[in-house]
């Protein structure tokens, strides 16, 4: 498995999210660490499931989210840390 960058996962997020973000004028750049797709109406719970599976096929990856608080699997920064963190110890 290869490293797959946050920086990576945040574009993809964005990409494949693009419309929903669009709807609440939210552009790429303006996106914050702390940003909650789910309380700020991107996604929703089934969303986040696909939005794991899209992640998964994209980086050709499997991630396992159950070291991750659950607090924190749908703020756009520690998500997309952990999946760098994941990618990064499946390389050690």
């Amino acid at each position: 498995m290869s490293v797959v960058k946050a920086e990576d996962v945040k574009k993809f997020v964005f990409s494949y999210l693009e419309d929903s973000f669009r709807d609440i004028n939210v552009a790429e750049e303006t996106i914050a660490d702390d940003f909650d797709l789910m309380k700020m109406g991107i996604i929703d719970s089934m969303g986040l499931i696909e939005l794991t599976s899209a992640i998964e096929n994209h980086f050709n990856i499997e991630l396992d989210f159950e070291t991750m608080d659950a607090n924190y699997i749908t703020v756009m920064g520690p998500l997309c840390r952990y999946i760098e963190e994941q990618t990064r110890s499946g390389t050690e």
